[in-house]
């Protein structure tokens, strides 16, 4: 007997180191989520920024949810809240009802929620997340947070682990701001990026219309399951359009993000920074085509919380408070400036 389990250990032990290697290597930071590591690797922000919540239901009364671009918003700035930023890659309306809902049950009931949509909630089927670890979505109760540990760790040993080490052997040291901002307020920039010089060429723009279309009555059902879980917990939720890039604007409208806006009005009142406007159309103000940089973050935060909205620029759409009363006005001048632009197509 004593030598059969001397065989077992002896033929186990590569598998233990193995496992071993996995966790220390961590590609996406999901066994890391206390100590966050800059390895190259984009981590799975929602994961871990719901694991740092749950363990921390205290330190923040307010969230910031959306996709990586309301990562430029710098929450920090707002003064009158005491936000976090849960931004992640290709963040989706369905995973941020469902994260808030798990707040919820663990007695995390925030004062206010901001949420930034757009197109990428239309065309992104949330259930292609629970195939990719940098976007896996977090679990809903605690024994597929169990279960999801496994998936990760399987999946590490299989493929991810291998491929990801010559990115972190190749990545130039640890960005020790990003680390502390992460956990201070979700990674929200100050001045970040903002060297950078988009110079307007976009490749693979076709790739906004991706094969698996979630459809806006879909999109449209999971705000709507937002609004209702909000109102029944009291909880102030301030709705926005991002504000898109000038030619990834006009490949959704190609798709039918202006009939999303519109549908958007219907069930709720909401801040809209999409649009062709000096600001959606200046290189400048764009890292690339999909993320805007942190100073037209910080427009948003002046429009929302501070009331501050240059007139031109709003008579262009660009901070226009969207309500019932409102939309066929709205809609109008959307769709008189696509006309304008030259890139009229039948909607």
């Amino acid at each position: 007997m004593k030598k059969f389990f001397r065989n077992i250990s002896i033929l186990s032990l590569p598998f233990i180191i193995l496992v071993i290697f996995c966790l220390v290597i961590d590609p996406y930071n999901v066994f890391h989520y206390k100590n966050i590591r800059d390895n190259g690797i984009p981590a799975n922000a929602n994961y871990i920024k719901m694991r740092y919540i749950l363990d921390n239901p205290t330190k923040f009364n307010s969230f910031l949810f959306g996709s990586s671009r309301v990562g430029f918003i710098n929450v920090a700035s707002i003064s009158e809240l005491h936000c976090y930023n849960m931004t992640y890659s290709v963040g989706l309306p369905r995973e941020h009802r469902e994260n808030l809902e798990v707040m919820i049950k663990k007695k995390i009931i925030p004062s206010v929620i901001l949420i930034g949509v757009d197109d990428i909630g239309c065309y992104t089927d949330p259930e292609l997340h629970h195939r990719d670890l940098l976007r896996m979505p977090y679990p809903t109760d605690a024994i597929q947070n169990k279960i999801i540990y496994y998936k990760f760790l399987m999946k590490y040993i299989n493929t991810d682990v291998l491929r990801s080490i010559p990115i972190i052997i190749s990545h130039k040291g640890d960005n020790l701001i990003y680390r502390r901002q992460f956990y201070e307020n979700g990674g929200s920039p100050v001045e970040f990026g903002e060297q950078i010089k988009f110079d307007g060429i976009i490749e693979n723009i076709s790739s906004i219309t991706i094969p698996f279309y979630y459809g806006i009555d879909n999109v449209i059902a999971d705000i709507q399951s937002i609004i209702d879980l909000c109102n029944g917990y009291n909880i102030k939720l301030i709705l926005f359009t991002n504000p898109l890039y000038k030619m990834t604007y006009q490949q959704a409208v190609e798709n039918g993000y202006i009939d999303f806006l519109s549908r958007l009005s219907e069930i709720t009142d909401y801040y809209n920074f999409s649009g062709i406007n000096d600001i959606t159309a200046n290189n400048d103000n764009y890292l690339e085509a999909s993320h805007y940089k942190a100073k037209v973050g910080n427009l948003i935060i002046d429009t929302i919380f501070n009331n501050k909205t240059d007139k031109n620029l709003l008579s262009q759409g660009f901070g226009y408070y969207v309500t019932t009363e409102t939309k066929n006005e709205f809609i109008n001048l959307l769709l008189n400036q696509w006309i304008q632009d030259d890139h009229f197509r039948p909607i």
